[in-house]
């Protein structure tokens, strides 16, 4: 699918310039996470009251997309693709430490037209968006959190991949929840006009990830453990929750770009 969206990305890269003039550019791509993270660790207080200090909040983003267009409310928000016309690519992925607030290159330059971009897509896969199974590591979290009094431990790693397909489907609606929509993150809100030689620096906040997971509901590795692990699917409320924050479309992302 990926290699059909290229494709097809360079037909409408080819359709706009026919009608807008737009100019074909190459840029850099960089990573990073939130501005003014110091000495490699990110103290938060979350929604429920959890003072969450993190050690570890790494990122793994298999491609980046740029839209002129903003999706229509009340349209298909489980499609794959949004409507309107693609202006930015980037399509060799990264492992991004978003503990570091300095941009870390992406292997490869992105590619687009000189247009605007309002809506931004972040792929959180680590081969064909498609494919049933992935098991890269997506994310993978640690640090400590205290709350009344109660302190404890906690780690984790998220994947993408069967664990995330519903058990379930509609038979009437077959399609509803393909498992590429749960790996794209989007429509984020951005403000991004391409240019050739230029830098776009894509940041993710990890605060987001965590802003609505109630650790306390976490289980013990051990009964005397202060340990407690994410598991890696849906089976609990926090889990389940963390991987929601990660795929959260406001609030975790955002899109810069310099000349």
């Amino acid at each position: 699918m990926r290699r059909l969206f290229s494709v097809l990305f360079t037909a409408a890269l080819a359709a706009c310039i026919g009608t807008t003039g737009s100019e074909i550019v190459s840029f850099k791509t960089f990573g990073a996470g939130p501005a003014g993270v110091q000495n490699h660790q990110l103290d938060f207080v979350n929604g429920h009251g959890w003072a969450i200090s993190l050690t570890t909040a790494k990122l793994h983003i298999g491609a980046v997309y740029l839209n002129r267009s903003v999706p229509v409310s009340g349209g298909q928000e489980r499609a794959c693709f949004l409507p309107g016309v693609y202006v930015g690519q980037v399509l060799d992925g990264a492992d991004i430490d978003t503990l570091d607030p300095n941009p870390q290159p992406f292997p490869n330059p992105g590619h687009g037209t000189a247009d605007l971009a309002v809506t931004g897509e972040v792929w959180l896969t680590g081969g064909r968006v498609d494919e049933d199974e992935d098991r890269t590591t997506i994310a993978e979290v640690a640090g400590t959190a205290t709350r009344d009094g109660v302190s404890m431990r906690f780690e984790g790693q998220v994947t993408i991949g069967k664990n995330r397909i519903p058990a379930e489907t509609d038979p009437a609606r077959p399609g509803a929840n393909p498992v590429c929509a749960a790996r794209i993150v989007t429509p984020i809100p951005i403000d991004v006009v391409l240019a050739n030689g230029g830098s776009l620096l894509v940041r993710a906040d990890p605060r987001g990830w965590f802003a609505n997971v109630e650790l306390g509901d976490l289980q013990p590795v051990t009964p005397t453990s202060d340990l407690r692990r994410f598991s890696d699917d849906n089976s609990d409320q926090p889990s389940t929750n963390l991987y929601g924050g990660l795929r959260a479309a406001t609030g975790v992302y955002t899109c810069e770009f310099t000349r």
